[in-house]
This record gives C-alpha cells, sequence and structure tokens, in this order.
C-alpha cells in the first residue's frame, strides 16, 4: 500500500514539472501558488479521510470489491505459481535424463598426473628473519619562515 501511495507521489510531481504541450495552455497562463495547493491537497485528505463516516454504504460496498480483487489475485498467483511448478520439474526432469549418458565426455578433463599435482615448493624448515635494520637520530626539518615562496 505504501509503494501504491509513494509512486502517486511521484508521478504527481513529474507531471507538475513537465511543461504543457499546448497552446492554448500557455497563453492562459495558469499560475499555481504552492501554499494553495498543498492546502487544497490537505483538504482532499480529510475529505478522503472523513469519506467512510459520511458514507458507510460505499465503504462498504468498496471493502467487498477488494476482498473480492484480493481474492481472484491470490487465485491468480496460486495457478501461476502450479504452472511455473510444474513447468520446472518437467525441465528438471530432461535434465536428469540428458545427463544419464547423452551428453558427450568432456574433451579437456582429468588429464593432470599425481606429480602434476603435488606443489612445487616445500615449506622451509629452518626459520628466516628478517635482516636488523640499524637505527639512528632521526633528522628534524627545518622550521619554516612566515613567508611562503
Amino acid at each position: 500500500m505504501f509503494f501504491l501511495l509513494r509512486t502517486a507521489f511521484w508521478l504527481t510531481l513529474v507531471l507538475m514539472l513537465i511543461p504543457f504541450g499546448s497552446d492554448e495552455t500557455s497563453t492562459a497562463e495558469i499560475k499555481v501558488d504552492p501554499i494553495e495547493a498543498f492546502m487544497a491537497a490537505q483538504a482532499t485528505v480529510s475529505d478522503i479521510s472523513t469519506f467512510c463516516t459520511r458514507n458507510p454504504q460505499a465503504c462498504e460496498t468498496g471493502g467487498q470489491a477488494l476482498a473480492a480483487i484480493g481474492s481472484r489475485a491470490r487465485d491468480g498467483a496460486k495457478i501461476v505459481y502450479e504452472f511455473l511448478d510444474t513447468s520446472l520439474e518437467s525441465g528438471s526432469g530432461e535434465t536428469q535424463q540428458a545427463a544419464a549418458g547423452d551428453m558427450p565426455l568432456p574433451l579437456a578433463g582429468g588429464t593432470l598426473t599425481p606429480d602434476d599435482m603435488q606443489p612445487a615448493w616445500q615449506a622451509v624448515s629452518e626459520k628466516v628473519s628478517a635482516p636488523e635494520t640499524p637505527f639512528g637520530p632521526v633528522p628534524r626539518p627545518n622550521p619554516r619562515s612566515g613567508q611562503r615562496a
């Protein structure tokens, strides 16, 4: 539900930003005040929120219609799920049949000998340490004068 509201918001925003294409609207110079547009949107939301208190029969009929649409959507999703499930099962059967013996042997496979599989290097048995580096006094940089070059 939130997705629908978000989509409606962005579509409305895009439609407001698209320039009008007809010449009639450009001559009429339609001006919309953003504050008035916000107030109109707020009034619309408050009107929609009190709709069910004013028209309970319409809300009840709308709820039943939405329940029927939801039921049909659920049934449709079930049909699609069952169709995909049976088509995937039949596809996997063909794959198993092909793996049984119809596939030709690969040309390059299992060509390594046991000597090829042995690593060419061996771990060093004695401990090797890095050579010591001599430390001496660390030179200090000369202080800069107040002016840059």
